[in-house]
């Protein structure tokens, strides 16, 4: 299992090349880290003020960690 951090404008493709059984463990990290809310927070910026590839590629990151 590889650890992933996404704190940059790259969060989406960071989550989104996590394999779903890795997903809860990445989540796990993120609290222990007190990171998740910063990770949150820029997906959301690129899903409110992205391109349309950031905005569709940070929906899908959301959903993966299940946030939508």
């Amino acid at each position: 299992m590889k650890h992933h951090q996404a704190f940059d404008t790259q969060a989406s493709q960071h989550i989104l090349s996590i394999e779903p059984g890795d997903v809860p463990p990445f989540i796990g990290r993120c609290l222990k880290e007190r990171t998740l809310s910063t990770l949150v927070a820029h997906l959301n910026h690129d899903v409110l003020d992205g391109t349309p590839k950031e905005q569709d590629d940070a929906r899908r990151a959301l959903e993966l960690i299940g946030f939508i």
